[in-house]
């Protein structure tokens, strides 16, 4: 008898397995969100172990991105035919490792192979943890439960930015990557006990006794026999060529939602990079430096949930809109001096809604812009213009720190790009509503 394992999964309660899946790969964001931002947290201690302006670094600091960006593109598919789990092991055990050579980096070409190496394991890591908890999950169930994973990458990043400077005092800026590192491969042994995608097992047409015992314990009512045979309703994936975003339907709105992604993704690695250090110049303590910055991955997280809330009452582009807005606001307050620890970390933890929860946000946003056929392509091309976006951002603001450019300048600079993120998205909603008029 041939079962399709799309209706057990999907009518599955809510079971140990499912949290089995969730809380190791929530443990998976949680400390690759450490090892992101531990670069950022340690910064201004080493340009002044190593004697040099931060600005010297920030190829150091950009090489974990551009890592990330290239094992998205060429390691992270990797799992589609090897399978999740296989390419989530591999992957974290190199973050882990990656991370420990980094403590043991004597000179800023050791340091930026390690990072670089470092955000290889990421980009693989990373989107891995996500796909096979979205597997797993029951669809009624779905969004909820990879938010809830999601968050852990913010979390984690919070983490690096409150742990830094205790660990900091204890053993200097190699102490960070050692926690970082030795955390991860602790970690590596439980993650064994993550089960394979279901889906890659039946595609793979492995042992259907080792499909229905999965199945077994997803849904306590599904009983295997020896008679079962699986498989999985093949649903459109949407995978067009580029060109079918460009047609002149919907090419207005691709532009502008490419131009969106790469201004968003650049603020968001510029000021996960750089915040400690801006706020160090601008004359916080070092300590509260790091604290006050650990608000930006925290107020992502709550803006995460809070503007998903709001874009269910009024819409997502006033929601993007007003957000936006209040993120050049919050800069622009910056520019003109930091005013204090209090006031200073509710100001980022503004930006933080408006820049990383607005991420969350355009992710949705974009999902529902384009017709079923042209999804998949419409947002994994979105996403991908945004990682330039990231990749240059920090580049270039550490291009200008190194001319001598003042802090204060650097924020309002930024207010710049979040002002066309707000006009960007006002331009959208005009463009979609002609489109379907």
């Amino acid at each position: 008898m041939r079962l399709d394992i799309e209706q057990v999964m999907d009518n599955a309660p809510l079971g140990a397995l499912h949290w089995r899946v969730l809380i190791l790969c929530a443990l998976v964001t949680l400390l690759d969100g450490y090892d992101i931002q531990a670069m950022a947290a340690i910064t201004p201690t080493l340009a002044a172990d190593w004697h040099v302006p931060p600005a010297d670094l920030r190829w150091i600091i950009t090489a974990a991105l551009v890592g990330i960006a290239g094992a998205a593109l060429f390691v992270s598919p990797l799992g589609d035919y090897f399978g999740r789990r296989m390419v989530l092991l591999g992957s974290f055990a190199l973050v882990g490792i990656a991370t420990v050579l980094a403590a043991n980096a004597h000179d800023a070409t050791e340091l930026f192979a390690c990072r670089f190496l470092t955000g290889i394991g990421l980009g693989a890591s990373l989107p891995n943890a996500l796909a096979l908890t979205a597997e797993y999950a029951p669809q009624r169930r779905r969004t909820m439960l990879v938010a809830l994973m999601a968050c852990g990458i913010s979390l984690g990043a919070a983490a690096s930015a409150y742990i830094a400077p205790v660990v900091i005092g204890f053993g200097g800026w190699r102490a960070v990557f050692w926690v970082g590192g030795g955390l991860a491969l602790l970690a590596w042994l439980p993650l064994f006990a993550l089960p394979e995608s279901l889906r890659f097992l039946v595609a793979r047409g492995s042992d259907p006794n080792r499909i229905g015992r999965l199945l077994e314990q997803l849904d306590p009512g599904h009983r295997h026999t020896e008679d079962h045979l699986y498989s999985t309703e093949k649903r459109p994936e949407g995978k067009l060529s580029v060109s079918e975003l460009l047609t002149p339907q919907l090419a207005p709105a691709t532009l502008l939602l490419w131009l969106v992604f790469f201004l968003n993704l650049g603020l968001l690695y510029l000021l996960s990079s750089w915040l400690p250090t801006l706020l160090k110049e601008s004359g916080l303590p070092l300590d509260q430096a790091l604290h006050v910055s650990g608000m930006f991955q925290l107020g992502g997280v709550l803006g995460g949930f809070l503007l998903a809330w709001l874009m269910q009452r009024w819409g997502p582009y006033l929601v993007l809109c007003i957000s936006y807005l209040l993120t050049a606001i919050a800069l622009a307050a910056l520019g003109n001096g930091v005013p204090g620890a209090v006031l200073t970390s509710l100001l980022i933890a503004v930006m933080g809604n408006g820049v990383v929860g607005g991420q969350v946000a355009l992710n949705v946003l974009s999902a529902t812009l384009y017709p079923t056929t042209a999804r998949a392509t419409g947002v994994g091309w979105a996403l991908g213009m945004g990682r330039f976006g990231g990749i240059i951002a920090p580049l270039a603001a550490g291009q200008l720190m190194a001319v001598g450019i003042p802090t204060g300048q650097l924020f309002w600079l930024a207010i710049v790009p979040a002002l066309i993120c707000a006009g960007g998205v006002a331009l959208l909603r005009s463009r979609v509503r002609a489109q379907y008029a």
